[in-house]
């Protein structure tokens, strides 16, 4: 009986800590979440960064190479690399976006693993207390249910 009673709140307790760590586990989740996208904007600004580099790289050599600035070819030339620009940081902010949408998934996952564990331990408790109320009601009115528990003994008084 007292194993059925360590049974009921160890149930309970290993669904309380597996809860705990359910919600720790999303905090961590949602953390990294939060870091990914601050990742992402700082690489966002790096490819700005570079691509107006490039493109004042770009000016310059077609002012030294002769080309009218800012007409016909030399203007189309910036502009498609605007344009390429534009989608890098685009495509580095999607890809962090994605990362951290991941990563809150990752998290509402263990959240539920951990509620999911906690419902279940008390379940188990609870069927522990049952288990343990049918024994004590058994053992009460002097029946074990036809089979000896453990530790007892079966004597015969020679069949009258």
């Amino acid at each position: 009986m007292v194993d059925q009673a360590v049974s009921a709140v160890g149930s309970i307790v290993g669904g309380s800590a597996s809860y705990a760590a359910g919600k720790y586990n999303k905090k961590v989740s949602y953390n990294a979440a939060v870091e990914a996208e601050r990742d992402g904007a700082a690489q966002v600004l790096r490819v700005r960064d570079a691509a107006r580099k490039a493109m004042g790289s770009q000016i310059s050599a077609q002012g030294a190479s002769g080309f009218q600035i800012g007409t016909g070819s030399a203007l189309d030339a910036l502009t498609e690399s605007q344009i390429n620009a534009t989608m890098d940081a685009l495509n580095v902010r999607r890809e962090a976006s994605a990362r951290a949408r991941g990563l809150r998934v990752q998290g509402d996952q263990a959240m539920s693993a951990g509620k999911n564990a906690y419902t279940a331990g008390l379940f188990q408790s609870a069927s522990s207390v049952m288990d343990m109320k049918a024994d004590w009601g058994a053992a009460k009115a002097g029946s074990t249910g036809g089979k000896p528990g453990p530790g007892m003994v079966v004597y015969s008084d020679g069949g009258s």
